[in-house]
């Protein structure tokens, strides 16, 4: 998948009208709570087969942490 796409996609699992950038805080964001993340989650499980739990999501800050979990499976 490449960035844009990812990019677009984060921006519906979050329900966001505003484009998001790789250098956005998540905790910046109204729309990033407790549902949002539940929804990164199933995300990351269905897109990438990625187990990503709550304590994870603690140290995430920005898209940009996001985008390195996901590894190889985002490219430029």
């Amino acid at each position: 998948m490449k960035k844009e796409e990812f990019l677009l996609a984060l921006e519906d699992v979050l329900q966001m009208e505003d484009p998001l950038t790789e250098d956005q805080i998540l905790t910046e964001l109204d729309e990033w709570d407790s549902l949002s993340k539940m929804a990164v989650m199933a995300y990351y499980k269905k897109n990438f087969g990625i187990a990503i739990n709550l304590n994870d999501l603690k140290d995430i800050q920005s898209v940009q942490d996001l985008i390195e979990i996901a590894g190889d499976n985002i490219s430029d």
